[in-house]
Parts: structure tokens; sequence; C-alpha cells
């Protein structure tokens, strides 16, 4: 009986799944439920931006250590490694002369500015990490350098697939905003690049809406069968009426109840969303329109633009860009993936500054994987740690956040080894994603309390605030 109860549970989900209900626009996660929501010391407003490179960008290209240790870069690096004519230097108090490739000038400007700081050296860990326990196996993360798994963690702020609960720290973050967000006529959390991990929660949704796609009105589909096919509508009545034991238990009035209540707050959604984006067109974002990424972020400026409109004070929004995973032709493919990057923060940053509202607006970055040092000869293969970078109003930039690692293939104890102990080019991550992300939660307002249960790893490591944020 329990089985049939459940399959026609899921039969049912899965037709209320299927509905069309908002062109370009999908609801993903539990309903909205403010309950859940920790008390907040404030509630100003603020939106948070996760620039996701999928495949495992290779940083270490972007951001290139200067002086001595540029030699070192250039010798292990070899024919991947950045000539200096194509270099934008920059400094940090610390760590002397560094530098940007010139193809991503846009984060050079915003570093110069002091609005972007740079997360050397980022990674996956449960505890602090040293050569030794990468070669004893002691408290590894699941899965070293296996794409999927990885994404997870970065995602969820764990060194384990299920250590954050099976929800993603930008979800626990929307969670904590919810007591900010009473006024929302929509979820404020929006995914401009399909489902995530980093936006699941157990008590708050987040929206899949796609760039580039108009949001219309569902005005006039009163009746479920003018705008559900025949096949769809076939597949609901079959779940509801599966037999009438199992309708019983399940209630099936009550079930009808609840797909007339989504399909009404599809048609609210939709309409609040058409006039909000019709009053905030946020014309002065110019970019390339085939640029995929520029066209996600001006969708989120748009957002943004209609922030109070839409009565939401915080915001967290999702943006993906792929063909990071450079194992073949680098040389080739790198500068392309460096043009669509800078070509759609810069416009972006730009847009908010001229909409007023850089102080509130905070975005960074995340990967898979930071990429090997060493060249497989045509491009590298997965690494570990790398470079992030966070940018905003509110970011203390300016600074390398974290010391940069060896480049060094000779004694190099920040590279984790092959299996006969040779130089490898992965290094071990020296600031953990549970640090970044918290110090990015911290600034959302997420108490300091509750931070351990945000990221479970956080309390191994001494220092939870990078000090990145103003």
């Amino acid at each position: 009986m329990k089985k049939s109860v459940n399959r026609t549970r899921r039969n049912l989900l899965k037709g209320i799944a299927s509905l069309p209900f908002i062109n370009g626009v999908a609801m993903t996660g539990a309903a909205l439920n403010t309950s859940v929501a920790t008390a907040m010391g404030s509630c100003t407003p603020k939106s948070l931006v996760c620039i996701f490179l999928a495949g495992g960008a290779d940083s270490f290209n972007i951001f290139i250590p200067g002086g001595d240790r540029y030699d070192d870069y250039r010798l292990v690096r070899n024919s991947l490694g950045v000539d200096t004519d194509q270099l934008i230097e920059v400094s940090d108090s610390r760590l002397g002369s560094l530098a940007f490739n010139r193809a991503t000038d846009s984060l050079a400007d915003l570093y110069g500015e002091n609005r972007l700081a740079v997360v050397s050296n980022c990674g996956p860990l449960i505890r602090p990490t040293t050569r030794a326990d990468y070669e004893n196996g002691i408290q590894l993360p699941q899965s070293l350098f296996a794409h999927d798994t990885q994404q997870k963690l970065w995602q969820n702020g764990a060194g384990f697939v299920g250590g954050g609960a099976g929800i993603g720290w930008g979800g626990r973050i929307a969670e904590y905003a919810a007591q900010c967000n009473t006024d929302a006529i929509v979820s404020p959390a929006f995914s401009i690049n399909g489902a995530n991990l980093w936006q699941t929660a157990l008590a708050t949704n987040y929206i899949t809406v796609k760039a580039g796609v108009p949001v219309r009105h569902m005005e006039g589909y009163n009746n479920i069968s003018e705008w559900v096919s025949g096949r769809r509508l076939n597949r609901m009545g079959k779940a509801l009426d599966a037999n009438n034991s199992a309708a019983q238990q399940l209630s099936p009035f009550r079930l009808e109840q609840e797909v007339g209540k989504a399909t009404e707050r599809a048609v609210q959604a939709t309409t609040n969303l058409r006039i909000a984006f019709e009053n905030n067109p946020v014309p002065q974002m110019v970019y390339d329109s085939s640029n995929r990424l520029a066209q996600q972020l001006h969708y989120v400026a748009r957002l943004i633009a209609a922030r109070e409109e839409l009565g939401m004070r915080q915001q967290i929004f999702f943006v993906r860009m792929g063909g990071w995973d450079t194992h073949s032709d680098q040389l080739g493919r790198f500068p392309d993936l460096l043009s669509g990057l800078n070509g759609a923060i810069g416009p972006f940053q730009r847009a908010i500054d001229e909409l007023g509202l850089s102080e509130s607006v905070t975005s960074f970055t995340s990967s898979d994987f930071g990429r090997t040092l060493t060249s497989n000869g045509d491009g590298t293969d997965h690494g570990w740690g790398g470079h992030a970078f966070v940018f905003g109003g509110a970011v203390n930039g300016g600074q390398v956040i974290g010391d940069l690692p060896n480049y060094s293939s000779e004694n190099n104890e920040d590279d984790t080894g092959d299996r006969r102990g040779a130089f490898a080019g992965r290094i071990i991550p020296q600031i953990s994603v549970s640090q970044y992300g918290a110090t990015i939660a911290r600034w959302m307002g997420v108490p300091e309390s509750d931070l351990s249960t945000v990221f479970p790893d956080l309390p191994n490591f001494a220092q939870t605030d990078l000090g990145f944020m103003l």
C-alpha cells in the first residue's frame, strides 16, 4: 500500500513539474517558508551573484605572479605561460608585483579601484591539509579531481556531497534572508542557467529563468485543459485516479487544490516579473549579444534594478559559463573563454554602478577546481586549488587574500605529487571554500553563531573571516 501511495504521489508531482507555468521561468525547490528564518541583525538591501565557471577554470593563467615568482611560473607552465607583454601589472602590499592576463582588463580595473579581491589558492577542504596528509589520505574531500563531485562540494560548502545535508550554501543564505523578504511577490532567488545545488534549500525555493526568453502573461489560462497537452493532462489524471484506496489516502481533492494553488502562484509570478522587467530595462548595459554569460548577467541586472518593485530586500543569483575543461587546444580556446568572461563582467559591473547599487551588490567566481600547473602537451588536466575573484562596492579589494602557491617544480610542498612522488602540478588549497563562503555569508547577514551550520567544516579552520568584505 505504501509503495502504491508513494508512486501515485511521485506521478502527480511529475505531472505538476511538467506544467508550463511560466514561459522561460520555472519554480525549483520548496515553497517559501519564512518561519524557518533565524533572526538577522539587518535587512539592508543586498544582492549576491554566484558566477560559476563550469569545467575547471585555469585561474593560474588569469592571475599571474610577478617578480622572481614569474620565472618559476613561466618555467613550470612552459608553452602555456602568459608572456609579459600580455600582462597588466598590479601590486599587493604583502606580495609585491602581480599581474592580470590582459584579456581580463575588467578584473584588473576593478582590482585597481580596490573593488576586487583575489582569493588565492582556494578549494574544497575538510581541514588545513598538507602534502603528507594528502599522501596518507587523511581527511580529504570526497572524489578529488572529479567534475561532478567537486562542483557539488563547491556548492554545498562541505567536504562530502552529503556533508551539507544535500543543500547548497546559497540556499542556506536564502533561508536566513527569508525574513527580509516577507513582502516579496516572487521568490528572491533566481538561477539564470538551470538547476544547481548551490541554491537548493529545505525551506525556500528558487526560480529558474532563461536569458533571452521573454516573460509573458499566463492570463486566460483558467481552464487547465486549454494549456496543458493531452498527454501531460492524462498522466496527471492517472496519478489522481490510480486506485481507490491510494486516492482516498492521498485525498485527491486536496491534491487538486495544490495544483490550482501552484498554477495561481505561477500566473501571479509571471505577471509580476513581466511588469517589473518592462519598468526596468537597464538600457545602460551594453554587451555583445552573442555572449551567453553577458546575457545572463544582463538578466540579473534587470532583476536587481527591480529589487524594490518586486518587494525584495535581499536577492541570490546563480549564473554559469561552461567550456573551461581545457584538456586540449588550451592555447586556442582560452583566449575566447577569457574574452567571454571579461566581456560579461565589465558591462555588468558598469550597469550596477550606473544604477547606483554598487555598494549593495557582490559578485564572486567559483569553479569545479583549478587546473594543473603542468601541460599535458596540449592543455591542462584536473587540479585542486585555484584563484577565485570577488568584486563589488562592498569588497575590500586591491589585495590578495592568502599566499600565492609555490610555482616551482622542485621540492614543492604545495603540490600533491603523483603516484611516484614526482611533481604533478596539482596545488593543494590553502583557503577552504568554507572560509570563502562564510566571509560572503556573513556579509549577507547570516548570524555568526549559525555559520558552522551553513558550513559544517568551518570550525576546523582558525580564520573564519578572510576580511575581503567591508
